[in-house]
């Protein structure tokens, strides 16, 4: 054993994992199955981004505002006459209801759960930092490891502008403690958090603004995905405003002022609550990474193809060095991580087959390549078969809106799927079964898919594909 002065003599460990988010729990569970001693350590909650400011509080605020949504347009819809809802809604109440979900979710993820695995956690708010390469810190406690997983996540990146000091911002994280309804509210950036959440508070009644310095929102998007959920958003009564080149901030009485310059004009946008939403940055503060020798940059922690970093025994995976910055990226790294542990680095971290998903209503869902990067790598060699979603499950729910593009290549194999509509996260999961396993055309057209079901859309494109050669 050895000890250190002013603290608690050192533990060894097989495996030290420092983040408790998804990647993180993953990597913990995992390596203690395998039959290795393992440490958890975590600044926070247990649960991270994901369990507490992300996927989980978002999807049960965006499913209250779907189905407040609905009760508007029972009638005209759904032929439901007869019925009136009548009352205020009390948005308090309704982010009361989901944080509820993330504490029910929360109560399988605390430390004590994990205690009973076998695993030794430890929680302290001053966060982990390095000592050297195989020592590290957390409280008063320092640990001695063989291997150390990093997986610390990313925190939303702050505006540093003339007059931001003075405004008290939203964002991921803090937006979950509001209990009143904002009555105006500008998303700065373009990305998926203000499309989400924008579509969420615009239901309830918010005034929403989408404010970006790009000609268009959702960048990231296949441009006829874009089109569709673009011209749904400003139905709903979004105001999207692009090319603007923020400058300032100001206050005005009890509002708030966003100063930009939008085609060589200046403009003011006042409003009662600002949300940044213009990307994420790594956390790797604190952490004494150099002590290790762990290279980073702006961007995070670097990692060779079997996520080791420059310290060969300490490897790294999810938001801190991935830019595809997704639970389930971090949770699939974990495994790969473990494995390499295990095996002496023989997976390699690829997500060249990586799905994503989008919670608006009508859903966006994608995989592999899109027609553009195909082109890009393939030429003319490529075949794109598209299908709206008028099929039969989709109109008797009445939802037409949206479509599945598929890119094939020339021997009829999938290569990359977009998808707009209801469901489309889940549909696009076949697609990516077929681009992982080069399932061909001919055979996904020959399966029996239950009808009528919204996963039916998928064997339209490919019976319907198919019929293009004959």
């Amino acid at each position: 054993m050895k000890y250190y002065k002013n603290t608690e003599m050192i533990k060894e460990y097989d495996i030290i994992v420092v983040g408790a988010g998804s990647g993180g729990l993953v990597a913990a569970t995992t390596a203690k199955r395998k039959g290795y001693k393992v440490a958890l350590l975590e600044k926070n909650k247990i649960g991270g981004e994901c369990t507490h400011y992300g996927c989980v509080p978002s999807k049960a605020l965006l499913n209250s505002a779907k189905i407040f949504e609905t009760t508007k347009h029972l009638s005209e819809k759904y032929g439901i006459t007869g019925i009136v809802v009548s009352g205020k809604l009390d948005f308090g109440n309704v982010m009361k209801s989901v944080d509820k979900i993330v504490q029910k979710i929360y109560s399988h993820e605390t430390p004590e759960v994990f205690e009973k695995l076998g695993i030794d956690v430890y929680v302290d708010k001053s966060g982990a930092r390095f000592i050297d390469n195989h020592s590290i810190q957390i409280g008063k406690d320092i640990l001695g490891f063989k291997h150390a997983i990093i997986c610390t996540g990313s925190s939303p990146v702050k505006v540093d502008l003339p007059g931001s000091s003075e405004i008290e911002f939203l964002h991921n994280e803090n937006f979950w403690d509001i209990r009143e309804l904002p009555k105006s509210i500008v998303f700065i950036g373009g990305g998926i958090i203000s499309a989400e959440m924008g579509q969420a508070l615009t239901r309830f009644g918010s005034k929403v603004s989408i404010l970006d310095r790009s000609d268009t929102i959702l960048k990231v998007l296949d441009k006829e995905v874009r089109s569709v959920i673009k011209k749904n958003l400003e139905k709903e009564g979004i105001s999207i405003i692009t090319n603007a080149n923020l400058k300032e901030f100001k206050k005005k009485n009890d509002k708030k002022v966003i100063v930009f310059e939008q085609n060589d004009k200046i403009v003011e946008l006042e409003t009662d609550s600002i949300f940044i939403a213009i990307g994420r940055k790594p956390n790797i503060n604190g952490l004494n990474l150099g002590n290790a020798g762990v290279q980073f940059d702006n961007k995070g922690i670097l990692t060779n193809k079997f996520l080791q970093t420059s310290s060969p025994h300490i490897y790294s995976c999810g938001d801190v060095t991935s830019p595809a910055k997704f639970t389930h990226t971090a949770s699939y790294q974990a495994e790969i991580i473990i494995k390499n542990i295990i095996d002496n680095n023989v997976k390699e971290n690829d997500l060249s087959i990586l799905p994503w998903v989008i919670f608006t209503e009508p859903e966006i869902a994608h995989v592999g390549l899109s027609e553009d990067q195909a082109r890009l790598k393939f030429g003319d060699f490529i075949q794109v078969f598209k299908v709206d979603a008028t099929i039969d499950r989709f109109m008797t729910d009445r939802n037409e809106i949206g479509f599945i593009k598929v890119i094939f290549d020339k021997d009829n194999i999938v290569i990359g799927a977009d998808a707009i509509g209801t469901n489309a996260g889940e549909w696009i999961q076949l697609l990516t079964l077929a681009i992982k396993n080069r399932i061909p055309a001919e055979s996904l057209a020959d399966t029996i898919f239950a009808y009528p079901t919204y996963s039916e859309i998928v064997k339209k494109v490919f019976t319907r594909f198919l019929r293009t050669k004959e």
